[in-house]
Order: C-alpha cells, then sequence, then structure tokens
C-alpha cells in the first residue's frame, strides 16, 4: 500500500513539474508575440508613408496572426493554471482485452499531453474516461470511434487535489458516491454554478452522454443536478463534435440573473461562454407588434397575488395555456388557411392567374409557413416580369418587388392583424367559456397568456429563419413556459434540444396536464429521425435529510389525486426547518436582524429572503436595509454577488443559497398556487430554511 502511496506521489509531483514548465513556456511565448505587435504597430506608423498597399497588408496581415496566437495562448494559459491546481480527480488501470499492458487512465477536467504517445491526462469528456463514472473494479467497456472497447477495471481510485496539494488519495469499489461527494455537498453555496466533474453520479453521466435523443426531456426533482447536467452536456458536445461551436448552441433560461449563475460553467471546463437568454427577451426581438403586452415575471406576480384558481383571469391563464385550447386554435387556424379565397393576382402588366396561385399555395410550398408561401410564389411573379420586360433585376431590386407583392398578397387574400384574427377566435370560444374573450388586463396591456398565441401566430403565418445557425437549443425551468411557448420554439429551432424541469416546480399544477405532456404533444412526433426521449430524475443532492422531507410534505399536502414522486435526499443531515409566526413586515425585519447580527449565519456566504412580490420584496428591503447590509434583487437585476439577498419566489427558481427565509402569508397556504410558490421557495436552501408566516390559518402548522 505505502508503494501505492509513493507512485502516486511521484506521479503527482511529475505531472505538477510538466505544467509548471509548460506555464513559464506559454507566458514567456505569449510576452514575446506581445512584444512583436507592439514594434509591428510601431514600425507600421513610423514607416505609413513610405509603405506600399502590398507591404502594409503584409504587416497587418503578421499583426493579426500574432493577436490570434496571443488569444489561443492565453486561453491555454487559465487551462494549465486550473490544472496546475487541481490536474486530475481520479484513475483507472484498465487492462484491455486485446492488449497486454494496463493502461493508467488518470482523469481530470480537461486532458493533458506532454509529448508522450498517449495522453498523461484524459479529459473527463473522452470516450475512455466514461467508465469512471459508470463501472467499479472488474468487467467494463467504453464506446470508442473505432468501436466498442471491453476490458477489465483492475484498479479504481479518487483523488482530492486543490491548490497544487495533493491531500488525499483513495482506492474506491463504491459509485462516484462517497467522502468526496458528500464533502462536496457539505460545502457552502456559491454565487455562481461550479463545474462538478469530480462528482458526476452514474446516472447524470448517461444524460450528459446521451446520443440517442434528439429531444432530450430531464424531469428531475429540485436539487437533482438538472442544469448540472445540462452544463456538463453543453461541454461533453462540444469536445466530442468537432464542427460544434459554441456559436452553434443557445441557452433559454428563466431569467437574467440566473444566465449569470451558469456563466461560468462551460468557461471553468475550457470552452467558450454560451450567452443565455430569456423567452421574453426573444420575444421582443422577432414579435413586430406596435403594443403593449405584460412580461411573464409581471403575470406571476399578479397570479401569486390572485391565488384563487377561480378568479376569471386565472382561469384564462390555465385554459389558454391548455393542449386542448391550443388544438382548438390550431384547428381554427387550418379552416382560414384552407378557406382563403384566391382570385386573379395583377401586378403592374402582368396577370397570375387564381389557380395557378392556389395550386403554387396549397401543393408545391405547403410546407413552408403561411405567409412565406407568398414569398416564394413572388419569386415566380418576379421571373414573369423579368420576361416580360426582357430585362434583369438586380438582387436588390427583387428583394423589394418581393416585399411588395408579399404585402399586396396578404392584404388580398388573408388577415394582416394577427390580434385581431386571434380575437377573431376567441370570439367563437366565448359561449362554452364566457370571459375568454378578454385579452387586456387592467392598465391596457395584452395579457401575457394572450401575447403567445399571438407570437406563435406571427412564426407560424411569417416563419423565422434568425436562428438557423443554432444546431443545439437548451432549455431550462421547462415547467415555466406553456405549449404555445414550446409551439413558437418548435419552429424556430429546427435543432436538436436539451430540455429540462420540474413538473412540480410551477404556479398552477394539475396532474391532469403537466409540462411533460405538453413537451409529447409538441416533440413527440413518432419520428424516428428525430427520437423523445423522457429521462426522470428523483435522487436530490441539494438539500439537507430534513429540509427535502420538509419540502417533500408541502407536496403531498396539494396533491389532490396522485401523491408526486417525492425527492429521494442523499443522507446529508442538517437542522430541522423552523417556522416563525411574526406580525407584520416590520416584526420579520426585526427577526432576520437578529438572525444576522448576533453570529448565527456567520458561517454562511448566501443568504436568501423570498417574498411573494417585487413590491413586498422592496418593503421588506426598506425595513431591513436599516438594520444590515441588504441586496434588493428584481427581475432586471442580472448579477447577484453573495451576502443578504431580498427577492420574489418566481426569481429564486433554479438557484440554490446556504440558508432560506421564506415569507408567507400562512404557515399552511390556502389555495395551490400559494403552495407551489411555497414549495419553490422553500426547495432554494441547502442548509438552513426558516419560514415566516403571518397568520396559522387553522392554528397549525405544515407537518
Amino acid at each position: 500500500m505505502e508503494g501505492q502511496k509513493d507512485q502516486e506521489k511521484i506521479f503527482f509531483e511529475a505531472i505538477e513539474a510538466e505544467i509548471e514548465q509548460d506555464i513559464e513556456t506559454v507566458s514567456e511565448n505569449i510576452e514575446y508575440r506581445k512584444g512583436a505587435i507592439l514594434k509591428q504597430k510601431k514600425y507600421m506608423r513610423d514607416s505609413h508613408g513610405d509603405m506600399d498597399d502590398e507591404e502594409f497588408l503584409q504587416n497587418m496581415q503578421n499583426v493579426n496572426t500574432d493577436t490570434l496566437f496571443v488569444e489561443h495562448e492565453a486561453k491555454r494559459l487559465e487551462t494549465l493554471l486550473r490544472q496546475k491546481a487541481s490536474p486530475y480527480f481520479g484513475k483507472l488501470l484498465f487492462q484491455c482485452r486485446d492488449h497486454e499492458e494496463p493502461l493508467p487512465v488518470y482523469i481530470g477536467s480537461n486532458g493533458y499531453v506532454s509529448g508522450k504517445e498517449l495522453p498523461d491526462i484524459y479529459d473527463w469528456r473522452a470516450p475512455v474516461s466514461s467508465m469512471f463514472y459508470d463501472y467499479e473494479t472488474g468487467a467494463a467497456h467504453y464506446q470508442a470511434p473505432e468501436g466498442d472497447i471491453q476490458g477489465t477495471i483492475l484498479e479504481k481510485k479518487q483523488f482530492d487535489i486543490a491548490n497544487g496539494k495533493l491531500r488525499h488519495a483513495a482506492d474506491t469499489k463504491e459509485a462516484v458516491h462517497d467522502r468526496i461527494l458528500l464533502d462536496s455537498l457539505q460545502k457552502n453555496s456559491s454565487t455562481k454554478m461550479r463545474a462538478v466533474v469530480a462528482t458526476i453520479q452514474k446516472e447524470q453521466n448517461r444524460l450528459i452522454r446521451n446520443t440517442s435523443a434528439y429531444h432530450l426531456v430531464i424531469d428531475g426533482r429540485a436539487g437533482s443536478g438538472k442544469t448540472v447536467i445540462a452544463m456538463h452536456r453543453l461541454a461533453w458536445l462540444l469536445f466530442n463534435q468537432k464542427t460544434l461551436t459554441a456559436d452553434h448552441i443557445m441557452i433559454l433560461s428563466p431569467n437574467r440573473l440566473f444566465g449569470d449563475y451558469i456563466s461560468s460553467v462551460l468557461p471553468e471546463l475550457g470552452e467558450n461562454y454560451v450567452p443565455a437568454k430569456e423567452f421574453d427577451e426573444l420575444m421582443e426581438e422577432i414579435l413586430f407588434a406596435d403594443y403593449e403586452y405584460e412580461s411573464k415575471q409581471e403575470q406571476a406576480d399578479l397570479l401569486i397575488h390572485l391565488g384563487n384558481p377561480d378568479n376569471q383571469r386565472v382561469r384564462n391563464m390555465i385554459y389558454k395555456s391548455s393542449i386542448s385550447f391550443f388544438e382548438e386554435f390550431q384547428a381554427f387556424l387550418d379552416a382560414y388557411i384552407a378557406g382563403i379565397h384566391f382570385r386573379d393576382f395583377h401586378f403592374e402588366k402582368l396577370t397570375y392567374e387564381k389557380e395557378r396561385l392556389e395550386k403554387m399555395f396549397c401543393e408545391r410550398f405547403s410546407r413552408y409557413p403561411v405567409y412565406e408561401r407568398f414569398d416564394k410564389i413572388a419569386g415566380f411573379i418576379i421571373d414573369g416580369l423579368e420576361e416580360q420586360k426582357n430585362c434583369e433585376f438586380s438582387d436588390k431590386q427583387r428583394e423589394k418587388l418581393g416585399h411588395q407583392i408579399r404585402k399586396e398578397m396578404i392584404h388580398l387574400y388573408a388577415e394582416r392583424n394577427l390580434v385581431a384574427l386571434y380575437q377573431a377566435f376567441l370570439d367563437t370560444q366565448k359561449e362554452h367559456y364566457p370571459g375568454i374573450e378578454q385579452v387586456l388586463n387592467e392598465e391596457g396591456k395584452i395579457c401575457y397568456e394572450d401575447i403567445l398565441p399571438v407570437f406563435y401566430l406571427q412564426v407560424y403565418f411569417y416563419g423565422c429563419h434568425s436562428y438557423d445557425n443554432i444546431r443545439h437549443l437548451l432549455i431550462d425551468e421547462m415547467q415555466d413556459y406553456n405549449i404555445f411557448q414550446y409551439a413558437v420554439l418548435n419552429r424556430i429551432f429546427k435543432c436538436r434540444k436539451t430540455i429540462l424541469g420540474d413538473r412540480y416546480q410551477v404556479l398552477f399544477y394539475s396532474d391532469k396536464e403537466t409540462v411533460v405532456d405538453i413537451l409529447k404533444k409538441v416533440f413527440d412526433t413518432n419520428n424516428s429521425a428525430m427520437p423523445f426521449e423522457l429521462a426522470e430524475l428523483q435522487t436530490t443532492y441539494r438539500s439537507t435529510k430534513e429540509i427535502t422531507e420538509f419540502c417533500n410534505g408541502i407536496l403531498r399536502d396539494f396533491s389532490e389525486n396522485v401523491l408526486p414522486a417525492e425527492a429521494e435526499p442523499v443522507m446529508r443531515s442538517g437542522k430541522e426547518p423552523e417556522q416563525v409566526l411574526i406580525e407584520d413586515v416590520s416584526d420579520a425585519a426585526a427577526y432576520l436582524a437578529e438572525k444576522l447580527q448576533y453570529g448565527d449565519m456567520d458561517d454562511y456566504d448566501n443568504i436568501a429572503v423570498l417574498c411573494d412580490s417585487e413590491e413586498e420584496a422592496f418593503v421588506l428591503y426598506e425595513a431591513l436595509s436599516g438594520y444590515t447590509d441588504v441586496t434588493l434583487i428584481t427581475g432586471q437585476s442580472t448579477v447577484y454577488t453573495g451576502g443578504v439577498a431580498v427577492l420574489p419566489k418566481f426569481l429564486a427558481k433554479g438557484m440554490e443559497f446556504d440558508v432560506v427565509f421564506v415569507l408567507q402569508e400562512s404557515a399552511k397556504p390556502e389555495n395551490v398556487i400559494s403552495r407551489n410558490a411555497y414549495y419553490i421557495s422553500c426547495t432554494r436552501a441547502l442548509h438552513e430554511l426558516y419560514v415566516l408566516y403571518r397568520k396559522t390559518g387553522e392554528d397549525e402548522t405544515l407537518k
């Protein structure tokens, strides 16, 4: 055993020395090239009047080449510095069936090669590294480019290396579910999500490396590692698909704050940053509307405030987001399109007969979005004009004529006002659903649940090619999107997708129709070329056993028909959640100040106080700021820098905090919407959870 320890120490010290040498070499190369760039630029300034164009261009090319070299080496230097601090975390000794000598496979966040034939350290995303997550000692195999490689794992080790120090090395006959995992879970939260390649679990690894699904849906309980899987999956795809770059990926995140929270994972794994975009940003960018409409956050605040599912506006929200409403609307559109009445089209001195128009619209171009068909037909009309005039139009002239022809065709044959068309559909529904025709809120804005069908109308009729370059779309917090949003995304992004969330973390939950049912409706098309796969995760790694069981109790309480699949905690124990009766916001602020000022929270870096709305959050922030340093987070916030933060419950989705204080109107909410918001809030806590409630309802607290 001592000999093995000595061998591991010798290998570690040798790798550290080689990486240190590479750091020195790369640093020197960067400084040399930077100096060359400065000299080149000075020469160009001093000799500008004496240089001809060819010499000037050659010098510019040299500067650009050196600049690209410096950028490349700077990125390599960042990777080497991370590797110097922690070069690897695991090791396999693999005896391949077709080789005599066993292969030592050291595994790190990035690969490292010192000039030998085989890598000194294998990237965790390399095919051979998958065995570390999937197998213990004994028979094992992995999929390599040349086929299935079979053999035996003779030895499996884990290492705890930090700040360039080998702190612990241990043989393991267990899955990666040991002391290193537990140590990781017991740490405080971070203001940014971290890469966790050393503690990826077997079921997570299977999803990260999934190649069979065109649309991969991950439905996991709070804290089950869904976002961890998604971000590491992107890193795996970028490593293994050489033609895929960060520019080909889009992340759809629930809010700006969450986009910042996940921003460092890919760079930490040596990949370029992939920006995150909210759905509302996407809609604002694409929707050509000259009318005001609600935001998602405004709708969520109102939904929490109204609470009662029997309220007319809440009923509208629920029905207008349902599969049945979508199907009714689609049937209305199909009938509308089938009923388009064509007549001869006249443009300048050219006539295009209605029979020809109808045949091209209904048959030849039927696979295109409705109004895009007019663009295609316009091309033939322009060809006819060229033939008639015996001329050839420029690309700019053709574009201008095409736009004019499409506009005139829409005016003659179709409805240009999309809101009016949507309103016409609602009028067909109001007899069965009184009040459904209402589309404006009290401020005169189009309701959020109504602007989404209008957005769908635009994409359905006009098409959208803004994101044809995207080859993989990641959608997080999938339960926040309704069927119209998914129908829009399916038309805009014609690519593979990874979709993840928790069907229960939604303000209105009904087991009769969940987001999983919606996803199956939109994406599960029985098309063998675009397979749909659903994976469910029950184990939660975020919260302590006590907090997880408390949150399960909330779910259990509001389930009316089928008991939801409960989260299964990793056996990490902590304090029992506390429930505290308060009188008002001032009383809450005084209680929080006492907890924060007298050392109870000194061990924690990130503390959240969650309120029902931005308005309530602001009032509490004002009251609390007189006692201690505190940050207010709103829907416009883009960064969370740690410390004590007051924010609306809906904005906390996807994030985690060491300690969470939840403001509740009642210890046992009376309606399903309030209880869902309560569940979402409580599942944000890692170590400690406090519920501050104003009234007891029936003089009982939630058990």
